[in-house]
């Protein structure tokens, strides 16, 4: 919802809904200086947001965290005077429940998609195994303005790591098909990176920290483009190598 572009008559608006959805746009509402109105037809606000009891614990029965890396609810909790309620979680050791046994999430992955092979023993077959190591063998594959995470990691890695370790991650995380879910929102990091790179385990590997004491990864060879042009890369102006370099992959920009 926009409200900075409601051509309305100043007065009061009316919100349907008291989920946090609508709660959100009352909000940017009463922030745009008009009167607002929620209408709830439960006997509270809060939608799939609420707490309740389980064997006499106090648990949160719908999301219980947000996704810190990204700015806006944490945005909004400061705006709404909750920012100082936040709360980092617990230490805790994840797990996957698959194959018929619950199985330690692996390392090494981001939001699911796995930086290497090597740890997903037990929690893909053999063939899932063979599938992501394929994706080293694979031609780039530049995946334009946007894709879906859940088909390009399948057609990268295969099904199996997407149904097994991605859908679980991305799919408790946004509440969607990560199979539709769109890289360049939930994932614009991931994207960038799988632009600079020849594969998607080599994109991953770029966005997980170093082991301690490790050397720093080497930086994505130039492409053609710019190694041609490299006296333009180095003048004070150098958009023709930039905007060629745009468009060859893989290899970043010159410079980059």
């Amino acid at each position: 919802m926009n409200v900075d572009n409601v051509d309305a008559p100043a007065g009061r608006v009316v919100v349907v809904g008291g989920g946090i959805a609508g709660l959100a746009a009352a909000h940017r509402v009463l922030r745009a200086g008009r009167s607002v109105t929620v209408l709830e037809a439960a006997d509270r606000l809060g939608g799939k947001l609420h707490a309740g009891e389980i064997a006499g614990a106090r648990v949160d029965l719908g999301a219980e965290s947000m996704l810190a890396r990204r700015p806006e609810a944490l945005d909004l909790a400061s705006a709404v005077g909750l920012g100082g309620h936040l709360q980092p979680p617990a230490t805790a050791a994840a797990a996957v429940w698959t194959r018929g046994a619950l199985r330690p999430l692996p390392k090494g992955h981001f939001m699911g998609v796995p930086g290497d092979a090597g740890g997903l023993g037990g929690l893909l077959s053999d063939e899932g195994l063979r599938a992501v190591r394929r994706d080293r063998e694979l031609p780039p594959d530049a995946p334009g303005e946007d894709v879906a995470i859940g088909a390009y990691v399948a057609r990268r890695m295969g099904r199996e790591i997407v149904d097994r370790l991605v859908e679980p991650l991305l799919g408790g995380v946004y509440a969607g098909d990560a199979y539709r879910i769109s890289m360049k929102a939930a994932a614009p990091k991931l994207l960038d990176a799988v632009r600079a790179h020849g594969t998607l385990t080599d994109a991953v590997r770029s966005l997980l920290p170093a082991p301690a004491g490790a050397p720093a990864p080497p930086r994505p060879r130039p492409s053609p483009v710019c190694a041609a042009a490299s006296a333009d890369c180095r003048s004070p102006s150098p958009t023709p190598c930039g905007t060629a370099a745009a468009r060859s992959a893989p290899g970043p920009p010159c410079g980059g």
